[in-house]
């Protein structure tokens, strides 16, 4: 792959980062170099605007160096840029810090983990709400300790939140119940 698809391909990465991009209050100016072909690339942020260009940067801040695929993997999120430093996958030479400020513009891999674990989470939610609709008609008739056992062994944390709410107004009822009698 030459300098100008990989510049490309870290366009890619970064094109949702402009927005982040005008946050930066400073100018950053990271030239990156391949050890396995010795070609650049640069990123750099100046008043707001990302720029990604497919050759040496002069006016850089810092000099990563590393192997095309540790650098792709920064900027897809696989490796973050303090792991691929502690792990000696690319080297810093200048302001590391400036380095570092890169790694807000790339998108994160973790936010891709959580959103399959939610789609597994509403399947488990609609068998769930099942179970309340049966468990909460007979219970009004037979008793509300039962209600609350029922919902012990089932899922705690869908359950356990209908069953809050209707044993408050339960105790409340109860409560003004006993102040009148006595």
């Amino acid at each position: 792959m030459t300098n100008i698809e990989f510049a490309e391909k870290i366009k890619g990465y970064l094109k949702g980062s402009k927005a982040k991009a005008k946050k930066y209050e400073d100018t950053v100016a990271v030239n990156f170099t391949f050890i396995d072909d010795m070609e650049d690339f640069y990123v750099a942020v100046r008043e707001g605007v990302l720029d990604v260009a497919p050759y040496h940067y002069d006016d850089l801040q810092a000099n990563v160096t590393g192997a095309a695929e540790n650098i792709e993997k920064l900027f897809s999120g696989d490796v973050s840029f303090d792991g691929a430093l502690t792990d000696g996958l690319v080297k810093v030479d200048g302001d590391v810090a400036k380095f570092k400020a890169l790694e807000a513009l790339v998108p994160a891999k973790k936010a891709e983990k959580p959103a399959a674990e939610k789609k597994a989470a509403p399947v488990a939610k609609p068998a769930a709400p099942a179970e309340k609709k049966a468990e909460t008609k007979p219970s009004p008739a037979a008793a509300k300790p039962a209600e609350t056992k029922a919902a012990a062994p089932a899922v705690k944390p869908a359950e356990t939140k209908a069953p809050a709410p209707a044993a408050k107004p339960a105790a409340k009822k109860h409560t003004g119940s006993k102040k009148h009698g006595k």
